[in-house]
């Protein structure tokens, strides 16, 4: 089987945490980034399609590069 994969990261800009959580699929047809206002709306329009959560690093403590949420799911 076969299988992609996207990354939900919160945007950092000069050490601040910003409101705004970016994905970055990578498919079988390539790379690409969306953004979204808020990390619920994101990680529920992935489940809606099908990605499985498998791990998560990171943190929000200061000095932190945040966190990355990774998914996968079957290539159709």
């Amino acid at each position: 089987m076969q299988w992609e994969y996207c990354e939900l990261r919160q945007d950092i800009a000069t050490g601040v945490l910003h409101d705004q959580y970016i994905l970055f699929y990578t498919t079988h047809q390539g790379t690409r980034r969306e953004s979204f206002g808020d990390r619920d709306t994101a990680i529920a329009r992935l489940g809606t399609e099908g990605w499985e959560m498998v791990s998560a690093v990171g943190g929000f403590d200061e000095g932190s590069s945040g966190f990355r949420i990774f998914f996968k799911r079957p290539v159709e």
